[in-house]
């Protein structure tokens, strides 16, 4: 769902774009709160979470920067895109955290550091669930979640708080029913009939703008937050229904989607460097096929990389243990 958010000519079919961003965001931070470990102490959550979403973050943003300026010295800008137009510019996108241009508590920012900016949110957003879910009882945390989603959006409406701080913060809605998505005594169970609900209001909402986390801004917080819970167990209600039906393709998925946020990662330095799309469009003429095969073009980089990346990592661990 990431990569045809990304791939979709947002000029061309904002509505479908719009729509992707409401079942995509809130999945996204849903597989995160699932992915808490609350057994372990603060400490280790903190540098598990610098592992799993600092770390990829600070290496493509500077992979980021350095091809920028390959592009620009080689005169390489028909071919790919150059994300920032200075060094400078590159860092200083990388160290605040924004997404795309916008206003900021320092100045306005000209550019931003691309869907990586998805990586900071998670790492923010997972370090203040582990601390809500310390609150007892359950109430407590549903009532503070509500408080912090409402003044995210508050604050949200008046700046760009730092390393997608913001983004992190409205999100607990959906990290929390994650979180206890994994307990049977606690967690809903997804009904197939929410499935047309979830695509009737998703498809709704889409037309009244998109569920841009970039700077955590939606419509009417409530109605909107709402309407992605209602989208997300659609989501989860097709999860299940694949994974109860379809078990061999539900352990392909589960498999594809291992180590997921190095394809985060990976989504972020492509869709920021290589226009897929725009070399597409010269090759096949018809817009649905275009989309398609620029998904999958995308879909097989990712496994590729990610493929090296933990056979490099893998034959170094082993090295260390002989």
């Amino acid at each position: 769902m990431l990569i045809m958010m990304q791939m979709i000519d947002h000029e061309r079919s904002m509505a479908w774009y719009r729509f992707f961003t409401w079942i995509t965001w809130p999945a996204v931070f849903f597989i995160a709160g699932y992915s808490v470990n609350i057994d372990q102490k603060l400490i280790q959550l903190i540098k598990q979470s610098i592992l799993r979403y600092l770390v990829p973050y600070f290496l493509i943003s500077i992979l980021l920067i350095g091809s920028s300026k390959v592009i620009q010295m080689f005169g390489l800008s028909s071919l790919f895109i150059q994300p920032f137009p200075a060094i400078r510019v590159g860092v200083k996108a990388m160290l605040y955290g924004n997404g795309w241009p916008g206003t900021t508590i320092i100045w306005p920012f000209e550019t931003g550091i691309g869907l990586s900016w998805g990586l900071l949110a998670l790492f923010w957003g997972t370090i203040i669930i582990a601390l809500v879910i310390k609150i007892k009882p359950l109430f407590l945390q549903i009532v503070l979640v509500a408080l912090m989603t409402y003044g995210g959006f508050y604050v949200s409406s008046k700046m760009q708080l730092p390393w997608s701080f913001t983004s992190g913060v409205v999100v607990q809605p959906f990290m929390l029913l994650g979180y206890y998505f994994k307990d049977e005594n606690k967690a809903w169970q997804p009904a197939r009939a929410t499935v047309l609900a979830g695509v009737i209001i998703s498809w709704v909402m889409a037309h009244n703008g998109s569920y841009d986390l970039t700077v955590a801004l939606i419509n009417h917080w409530i109605i909107g937050t709402f309407a992605a819970m209602i989208i997300l167990e659609a989501v989860l209600s097709i999860v299940w229904y694949i994974h109860k039906k379809l078990p061999h393709f539900s352990d392909w998925l589960i498999k594809l989607g291992k180590y997921w946020y190095v394809d985060f990662a990976v989504v972020g330095y492509i869709t920021m460097i290589l226009p897929i799309k725009h070399y597409l469009n010269n090759l096949v003429a018809i817009e649905w096929l275009d989309f398609v095969i620029a998904c999958l073009v995308v879909l097989f980089i990712i496994i590729i990389i990610k493929w090296i990346l933990t056979k490099g990592i893998g034959y170094w661990e082993k090295k260390e243990i002989d």
